[in-house]
C-alpha cells in the first residue's frame, strides 16, 4: 500500500528554495569577496573519474583529508 502524502511534497519544495536561496546567496558573496575558495577537481567518469585514486592504499583517506582542507577554507554562512 502506497500512502499519498500532499505536505511532503509543499516540505521538499520550501526546502528545495531555500537550499537555492542560500547557495546563491553565498556565490554572491564568494565572488563579490574575490577570496581564493578551493576549486572541487573533477574529471569525468567516461575518462575513469577518479576510482583510480579511490582504489589505491589511502586513497579514500587522501580524498576525506582534501575535502577536509577544503571545507575548511569555507566560511560558514
Amino acid at each position: 500500500m502506497v500512502l499519498w502524502f500532499p505536505w511532503r511534497r509543499k516540505r521538499l519544495a520550501d526546502a528545495a528554495e531555500r537550499f537555492k536561496r542560500e547557495h546563491s546567496l553565498w556565490l554572491t558573496k564568494a565572488m563579490l569577496t574575490r577570496r581564493d575558495y578551493p576549486t572541487i577537481p573533477t574529471r569525468p567518469v567516461d575518462r575513469g573519474g577518479y576510482d583510480a585514486m579511490r582504489t589505491r592504499p589511502g586513497g579514500a583517506n587522501r580524498a576525506a583529508q582534501w575535502w577536509t582542507g577544503a571545507l575548511s577554507r569555507v566560511d560558514e554562512a
